[in-house]
């Protein structure tokens, strides 16, 4: 039966599992992308033991897939819980929440490019989010604010590495956009994911914790993770998300 260890997995939210009936004891499984390692003790018992990656993969039967289910759930519950500023995630008409702001928005098929812009108001965002996840980002630069959007699809969110790499192209695309330096730290939000096929627990799991591994890894330019929400609730509704001076507007429509 798979279940969850004690041991975190690379200061995150979520722990390492196991299946103590398929599984040796010095094995453990990947939360993100099941990859299955075995845990190697140190030649003189004084190190701390490390972590060997296998060419196997655990492949959950229908039980188990429920279990998987059910520990991306409540970890996620609990990292989006934990989050400072999810209450500047508001529903509303972006136009009536930023009504002078010039907005950058990701180009309908070209979504995986982010976008960025910087000014005094701006926002940056993208539309049809839902099953899909959007990642997004401000700064403050001087009196002025640097905002960016990635749009990721299912595809984009595969595996935890993916995740991480569309984070480092927002980030990157930000930098871009002008030689100044930040003032302050990168505040990041994750919007979208759909709870009625489970995307909302593994694929946009792997978004938080790419973002969690970014922030632990205090890196030259911090990046704070500060806000999340999976609002769009039915399969057959979609997200329109931006992100300005104030926080997060997004607004759910019916396809």
């Amino acid at each position: 039966m798979l279940q969850a260890t004690k041991f975190p997995f690379a200061g995150t939210a979520w722990k390492w599992l196991t299946d103590p009936d398929a599984l040796d004891a010095n094995e453990l499984i990947d939360p993100f992308d099941l990859a299955i390692y075995k845990v190697l003790p140190s030649v003189d018992g004084t190190a701390a033991p490390t972590l060997d990656r296998t060419d196997e993969t655990y492949e959950p039967d229908h039980s188990d897939a429920k279990a998987f289910q059910a520990i991306h759930q409540q970890a996620l519950g609990q990292a989006i819980a934990a989050l400072p500023h999810n209450g500047r995630i508001v529903a509303g008409n972006t136009k009536t929440v930023f009504p002078d702001a010039s907005a950058k928005m990701a180009k309908l098929f070209d979504l995986a490019m982010p976008v960025a812009a910087i000014g005094s108001n701006v926002t940056a965002g993208t539309g049809g989010v839902g099953p899909c996840v959007a990642l997004l980002a401000r700064v403050p630069v001087g009196n002025r604010l640097r905002v960016g959007c990635i749009h990721l699809s299912a595809n984009d969110m595969s595996t935890l590495k993916l995740a991480a790499d569309s984070l480092n192209r927002l980030l990157t695309e930000m930098s871009k956009i002008s030689p100044d330096p930040n003032t302050g730290p990168v505040e990041l939000y994750a919007i979208g994911g759909s709870q009625d096929n489970g995307i909302a627990y593994e694929e946009f799991s792997r978004v938080i914790a790419a973002a969690q591994i970014r922030q632990a890894a205090q890196p030259v330019v911090p990046v704070h993770l500060v806000g999340a929400l999976v609002p769009a609730s039915l399969d057959g509704q979609y997200v329109d998300v931006h992100i300005g001076a104030t926080g997060v507007t997004y607004s759910i429509n019916q396809r």
